[in-house]
């Protein structure tokens, strides 16, 4: 009949309006994350911490391995002999990984990176102003890449110092590991009861939107209190096989030899 025909075109109509207008949304929302001033850091809510997590990677059957996470305070000699922030991750299992960050105290601004997968030689990550030298690994000699703006560290790291609170939203950016600038919209989604290995903890579930590819994002619980935790982390594992899930949950707070 007309009527219903004329019924489903408008229908189809407003659906189409509708996706144009998310995909107009979220372009917006890009552009705003590229040049947005970074989110305030609070340098206070760091603290020395040693916590063992259990990492669960689920592709058709679940793989767990062990990883620890360090904060550390010490010192950076450059120009100048800095007091810094050191968080080391690191992961067992059949593939190693390692990473860590190092953070000037006063400010959490990000000094350097240094990952490494397997036997593979650490890739090195030194932040200026406006750019980033890598050295390591695929580079026989160090490459700059220029960064039109200021980046924070791995957002694992960042959502620490974050003010964090019901409602808390802000965007933001990280220099990956592919050698790209990724945009962030970070989100406090509500409050829950974070149940993992190490005990229950109240949290806030964090919602860690990448805005360049949504298979990158991820949710996070952060303790609503100090000292400031991630104590469980859910996302998407990719790998050139196809795509699972990988689940972080708190096993141990302390050292391994302290228990």
């Amino acid at each position: 009949m007309p009527h219903i025909r004329n019924a489903r075109a408008k229908l189809m109509a407003l659906a189409l309006a509708s996706v144009a207008l998310c995909a107009v949304a979220a372009e917006d929302e890009l552009q705003a994350a590229a040049t947005a001033p970074l989110p305030m850091l609070l340098a206070d809510r760091l603290l020395e911490d040693s916590l063992g997590y259990k990492v669960t990677i689920s592709m058709g059957q679940d793989m767990t391995v062990d990883a620890e996470l360090t904060l550390s305070e010490g010192t950076l000699e450059s120009d100048a002999i800095q007091a810094v922030w050191r968080i080391a991750y690191r992961e067992k299992g059949p593939v190693p990984r390692a990473e860590l960050f190092v953070l000037r105290q006063d400010d959490l601004a990000l000094l350097e990176r240094r990952f490494s997968i397997g036997p593979t030689p650490d890739t090195v990550m030194r932040f200026r102003a406006d750019s980033v030298v890598l050295t390591g690994q695929s580079h026989s000699s160090s490459e700059e890449i220029a960064l039109p703006q200021p980046v924070l560290a791995n957002l694992d790291v960042a959502v620490l110092a974050l003010p964090l609170a019901e409602g808390y939203e802000a965007l933001a950016r990280t220099f990956e590991a592919i050698h790209e600038t990724a945009h962030w919209r970070i989100a406090v989604v509500g409050s829950e009861t974070a149940q993992t290995p190490a005990g229950a903890f109240e949290s806030y579930k964090v919602a860690l939107t990448c805005l360049d590819n949504d298979a990158l994002s991820a949710t996070a619980w952060v303790t609503k209190e100090a000292p400031y935790r991630v104590v469980r982390r859910e996302s998407a594992y990719l790998r050139e096989l196809g795509q699972g899930r990988l689940v972080m949950e708190l096993a141990r707070i302390g050292s391994a030899e302290q228990e």
